[in-house]
């Protein structure tokens, strides 16, 4: 059986952010750390995605994992929801301030459709679990009731 490779940072911002989310799919980090990224801002329509903007943060978790683990966990959102996230290299800031280069993955273009609010209010509760602030847990919240 070959090596498994070396672990790379990756940001997560979706439900993945939270390892015992990750588990579910049958991926496990070595190392996590809760981050955020500027430049970017979370939409949900219907699954979590980036947009570039320059007045907005989103937060998340800095994860080692291998690129084995990138590909169970992303062929199998493109299973699951028809949706194809790319890599995208970016600058993540941990909790305690320190830059991280790391893969983020994004939908170039994802069309639009409401969002399942039982998804965002699973999506909130990472946030909070990360330790993240209660003002953006309110803000993952809001895209659950923009589609109620």
């Amino acid at each position: 059986m070959a090596a498994p490779g070396p672990a790379i940072w990756v940001f997560f911002y979706g439900t993945i952010m939270n390892p015992a989310v990750m588990k579910d799919f049958g991926v496990k980090a070595t190392e996590i750390s809760p981050s955020k990224l500027t430049g970017f801002d979370l939409v949900v329509r219907p699954r979590p995605n980036l947009v570039r903007s320059d007045r907005a943060v989103v937060f998340g978790s800095l994860m080692a994992v291998t690129h084995d683990d990138l590909t169970t966990i992303y062929s199998g959102l493109e299973r699951n929801f028809g949706i194809r996230y790319l890599p995208e290299a970016v600058f993540a800031t941990t909790h305690e301030g320190l830059f991280r280069p790391a893969l983020c993955y994004i939908v170039p273009h994802m069309v639009g459709s409401a969002a399942d609010p039982a998804f965002v209010k699973q999506l909130a509760q990472c946030v909070r679990t990360m330790g993240h602030p209660e003002w953006y847990a309110a803000h993952v919240e809001s895209f659950g009731a923009l589609h109620k």
